[in-house]
């Protein structure tokens, strides 16, 4: 009997091998693309997504000043300028106190800008955490916190949370930053957050919280900083 053979669209002889060959070579093609994905992808294990990477993230280690003139060190961070701290929620002369707007998770202490010497004779108030990053280059992060102000216009104090994605050599590669909020106001805090993607090469990421402004003390406020993988 003889062999037949379907015909093409232009009236070639569509033989059974080359049709094997044209279906093969799109098998390998689509194979290639999914492969050229995976690897593009974040790997699937992530030990630490979904938990919060900051440490002491609502200044609840150590003591929270109660007076003017008190310092509180926060345990984890670095004071970079002025007298980064913390301020008990007790503070007859804060801003803030425990049933003014703010985390419902709130502890006993919150981050504050300070109303000692170093304090008030800087422009800003600036604390720093560096933390350690796992292989996670294209993993997307958020960057989330409870920020207050204090005072409005040209003298107000403003909270500003900033994290800086940086290589093994301190070159900073990228920047996450919530605040200056200026629609913030009264004894209030609000919740902010800002969401962006782990850059190639990035080993370490830094928190860096500032209070600026003010003539006077620094009594704007944060709370409950959150920095978290998914």
């Amino acid at each position: 009997m003889r062999k037949t053979h379907s015909l093409g669209r232009r009236g070639v002889w569509c033989r059974p091998r080359l049709r094997q060959t044209i279906v093969l070579g799109a098998a390998m093609a689509l194979v290639a693309a999914l492969a050229t994905s995976v690897a593009a992808a974040p790997g699937a294990a992530c030990s630490v997504c979904g938990k919060n990477l900051i440490q002491n993230p609502g200044a609840e280690s150590g003591a929270g000043i109660t007076a003017v003139g008190a310092f509180g060190a926060v345990p984890g961070w670095t004071n970079e300028s002025g007298q980064f701290g913390a301020a008990s929620y007790t503070f007859p002369n804060g801003w803030f106190s425990k049933t003014s707007k703010g985390s419902p998770n709130r502890g006993k202490n919150y981050f504050f800008g300070g109303t000692t010497t170093e304090a008030t004779s800087a422009k800003a108030t600036i604390g720093k955490q560096t933390i350690k990053l796992p292989a996670a280059a294209g993993r997307r992060v958020t960057l989330g916190g409870w920020l207050g102000n204090y005072g409005t216009g040209a003298t107000a104090n403003t909270t500003q949370v900033r994290a800086e994605f940086a290589d093994a050599g301190g070159t900073v590669l990228a920047r996450l930053r919530i605040g200056n909020d200026t629609t913030i106001s009264g004894t209030d805090m609000a919740f902010r957050s800002r969401k962006g993607t782990i850059p190639r090469g990035a080993t370490q990421v830094t928190i860096v919280v500032t209070f600026s402004g003010g003539n006077n003390y620094k009594l704007a406020g944060a709370d409950d900083l959150s920095l978290v993988l998914s």
